[in-house]
């Protein structure tokens, strides 16, 4: 193979650009890497703005957290503060009045439920205590063949080990004083936030949506009353469900005569507020409760009466109330479910899910192609439309009835008259003969 001389080696082009020239525009950078940057530091400052709300939002919980369940609280209870001020009630009256009524509802469930824990909680100990006797005897004399020495030897590390955590357990006391005391003034902040989302929240709306620009105000207004709607649809359709689990539940316990049904009754209708997780765990205490007192058939049948409540719930009610407006994939509600138990506890667990389903309608009703009528409305706004059919169905047949009975006697009446003009007119012939 030849050597390359001099005149045969390549040529490098010069450019057609000098350094320092003025015609270098961003026409002369890729469109892809133009996109990419584009999107890029959007992304970054969208996700700035994100961690400094969520920063802050931690930073103010115990402020936050009493606001959001007062919203959640306000959304169902709106619409009887709007009847009350359709009869004549001020809406600081109506406020106030709805208000009072839900405390008082709380305040004679926990009596009840308070005295029959007194009740039967006698009881349930010696219950629970023949239990764990009985317990112990299968360890022993069972399959397992556990001996007594170990089983005291348990019983004895056992007690060591709550003697030397007694210190921890009185910090875990002060803390629970602590959290009684944070409790307590969430609970006042969320009533005042209730009171003021009742009587005013239309107004606080409005204040809000005219400080949005000129042309995005209607699409603004109309995605939040979709995001309002569905949010007290959906509170609405969890309490009824709630309630639906809990009397089955409580009812179902009651009659096989497991003791504490009003108590776990209560539990079932708070814990069925977390999705996907809170109906088994009320179960399971329902279950455990039921295997202290009976035993294992007592427990069997619990299981038994806790799964069909719980089918009924899930395959039948919830989806034939709550509709298609912010239908949600289970996956998505777990995801959602388990990130608000991180962040905020059992709170979280319970607001997850109401969150997400408020900001998927807003999204939804801010598209431009969103039209509300044409959106499928859930079968549980149809059941005033319902009673009202079946009311005035129910008013014609009894008129109807009620006409036709008329025509009967008036018929019956009319035939009577015939037969004793009949007999009449045949007596007078015979009259007239003997005549």
């Amino acid at each position: 193979m030849p050597d390359k001389t001099k005149d045969d080696a390549p040529e490098i082009k010069p450019s057609h650009r000098v350094r320092g020239e003025d015609n270098i525009t961003a026409a002369h950078v890729p469109m892809a890497l133009r996109v990419t940057a584009a999107w890029s530091w959007r992304v970054v400052v969208i996700g700035i703005v994100g961690i400094a709300l969520f920063t802050a939002f931690l930073n103010l919980s115990q402020l936050m957290v009493p606001l959001i369940i007062a919203l959640l609280i306000a959304a169902p209870l709106e619409r009887f503060v709007s009847r009350l001020a359709r009869l004549g009630f001020p809406r600081s009256a109506g406020s106030a009045l709805t208000i009072l009524a839900g405390l008082l509802i709380i305040t004679a469930l926990v009596a009840l439920a308070g005295t029959s824990i007194m009740a039967g909680f006698d009881d349930l100990k010696d219950a629970a205590v023949s239990g764990f006797n009985t317990f112990i005897d299968w360890l022993s004399s069972g399959p397992l063949h556990v001996g007594s020495d170990k089983i005291d030897q348990g019983v004895s590390n056992l007690t060591g080990l709550l003697q030397d955590n007694a210190m921890g357990v009185a910090s875990s006391a002060f803390g629970v004083t602590s959290a009684i005391g944070g409790l307590v003034a969430g609970s006042i902040i969320a009533l005042l936030a209730l009171f003021f989302f009742l009587r005013d929240g239309r107004v606080m709306w409005v204040w809000a949506v005219n400080h949005m620009p000129v042309e995005d105000r209607g699409r603004v207004d109309r995605a939040g009353l979709n995001a309002w709607h569905t949010l007290a649809r959906y509170t609405q359709t969890s309490a009824f469900v709630a309630l639906v689990d809990a009397v089955g539940i409580g009812l179902g316990a009651w009659i096989i005569g497991v003791p504490l049904a009003l108590p776990i009754a209560i539990l079932v209708f708070l814990f069925s507020f977390i999705p996907l997780f809170g109906a088994t765990i009320s179960g399971a205490v329902a279950v455990l409760v039921a295997l202290f007192d009976g035993g294992w058939k007592t427990a069997l049948v619990m299981v038994a009466v806790v799964l069909v409540v719980q089918q009924i719930e899930g395959s039948v009610l919830y989806p034939w109330l709550f509709g298609k407006a912010a239908s949600i994939h289970p996956m998505v509600i777990l995801l959602t479910v388990s990130a608000g138990t991180l962040i905020l506890g059992l709170v979280g667990a319970v607001v997850a899910v109401p969150l997400l389903a408020f900001a998927t309608a807003f999204v939804t009703g801010y598209r431009k192609e969103f039209n509300p009528e044409r959106e499928d409305p859930p079968i549980s706004s149809a059941i005033p439309i319902i009673a009202d059919k079946s009311r005035s169905a129910f008013r014609t047949a009894r008129e109807r009835i009620s006409h036709t009975t008329e025509i009967r006697v008036r018929k019956s009446r009319n035939s009577n008259d015939e037969r004793s003009s009949d007999d009449n007119g045949e007596d007078s012939p015979k009259s007239s003969k003997d005549s």
